[in-house]
């Protein structure tokens, strides 16, 4: 019988072992190959690409008194030292808000309540105790504690100054003499160096169209000139213009009716003064002087800078140091150093960053700064290392701080608790 191989039922093992192996042979090498023709190139092992790391600035404000766009000297320094901040400190971003200077104090009071306080504020350093009273601004001494002893003798004035219940609650912002005597040179013939002379010389440079001198005693300006130019008159005398008991003003003491006597006589006696004097406040004294209506007054030094450049009186424009009230002519009269202005750190600031700025604008790169361009005498003694205070153009500054160590004394004015009280409390109408 003839074996029938078509029937699979009929295949012998060994046929199906062959025909299945060279099938699983052939499938294996068909899938292997498919495998190797299909399968992707290998790539290279790409890092994986990061976004660009964006850091928000933080923002802090800043009051201040002038605009650095402002054409003075100082306002111009100001804005000079703003850009170097920025420079050094990328990640804060300052924003400067103006405010008129002789109502910082009242409005940082007022938005330190609402919320709305900015994180830095320069202040007259007279009212730095009325603000830590009303807690409108942050005690310091946290990081003050954190300085060597050699930083915190760096200063050429005392912390004492802007310290309020034992604590630091501000820097200056520069060290300047605020009863220094400006003339004008086509009305004086030269510097009154006794109190003699100054008399002498503000009675013969008055006329029917200026005035010797003028004393401004404004309240609107918180007794700004008067607030400088009087306490150096007790301090001759043996006195002082505040009762340290009560920080009320001694006009009544006899050092004080002597003072005052003495003061009203130039209106009423020797026309010296206008009798609006008592309702004058100093931006109208400054504006006399500067049209050639006043031949003299007292102002802070930070004024040569602006005024000796003034076309209105280039070149028309001397200074010298307070007469010795008691006709000493020994030696100049005390120097007065109140009445500057000092940075204060706002209730609900940023502290961090407020600390860096408040730091920074006292700064040897922050001062030299000051100096050069804005006329200011710096805070610190270090800074006064840089070769500039060498020269010819800082033999002014270096008078005046020679008379600062020659005469001091305590800026005692500082320590009225409420200065906007002592205001009210002063009644000069009656003139």
């Amino acid at each position: 019988m003839t074996e029938n191989t078509s029937n699979p039922a009929n295949i012998s093992r060994r046929d199906f072992l062959k025909i299945s192996g060279v099938a699983g042979a052939s499938t294996l090498i068909t899938t292997l190959g498919l495998a190797a023709c299909t399968q992707a190139t290998p790539q290279a092992t790409q890092p994986a690409v990061q976004a660009p790391t964006v850091i928000t600035p933080k923002e802090i404000r800043y009051w201040t008194w002038a605009s650095s766009t402002d054409d003075n000297p100082r306002a111009k320094a100001q804005g000079m030292i703003l850009d170097a901040f920025r420079a050094k400190y990328p990640n804060i971003k300052v924003t400067e808000e103006v405010i008129p200077w002789n109502e910082l104090r009242q409005q940082l009071i007022q938005a330190s309540a609402a919320g709305t306080a900015p994180d830095v504020s320069r202040q007259l350093d007279q009212s730095i105790g009325t603000l830590a009273e009303a807690e409108a601004i942050l005690p310091l001494s946290d990081f003050v504690n954190s300085w060597s002893a050699d930083r915190k003798q760096d200063f050429v004035y005392d912390l004492d100054d802007t310290s309020a219940e034992g604590k630091v609650f501000g820097f200056r912002q520069s060290v300047r003499p605020t009863n220094l005597l400006y003339y004008r040179t086509d009305l004086y013939p030269s510097a009154p160096n006794t109190w003699a002379e100054f008399q002498e010389f503000m009675v013969n440079a008055t006329t029917k169209d200026v005035y010797g001198w003028l004393l401004p005693f404004s309240k609107s300006d918180s007794l700004n000139y008067l607030m400088q130019g009087v306490p150096p008159m007790y301090w001759a005398l043996g006195g002082d213009f505040i009762d340290p008991a009560t920080s009320k003003p001694t006009f009544h003491s006899e050092i004080g009716v002597k003072i005052f006597q003495w003061l009203q006589d130039l209106v009423y006696v020797h026309n010296v003064m206008p009798v609006g004097v008592a309702t004058m406040d100093a931006e109208a004294a400054n504006q006399q002087f500067m049209g050639g209506s006043v031949a003299a007054l007292f102002s802070n030094s930070a004024k040569w800078g602006q005024w000796s450049a003034a076309e209105a009186i280039k070149g028309e424009v001397a200074t010298t140091p307070f007469p010795n009230f008691t006709d000493d002519p020994s030696s100049p009269g005390h120097v007065n150093t109140a009445g500057a202005w000092a940075l204060v750190m706002a209730k609900g600031a940023k502290t961090e960053e407020a600390w860096k700025f408040l730091e920074f604008m006292q700064s040897n790169e922050a001062e030299i700064i000051d100096a050069k361009t804005g006329g200011e005498i710096p805070t610190r003694k270090s800074t006064m290392d840089d070769p500039w205070f060498k020269t010819e153009e800082a033999s002014r500054m270096n008078a005046l701080l020679n008379w600062m160590a020659k005469k001091p004394h305590p800026a005692t004015t500082l320590k009225i608790v409420n200065i906007a009280e002592f205001t009210n409390y002063c009644n000069c109408s009656g003139w």
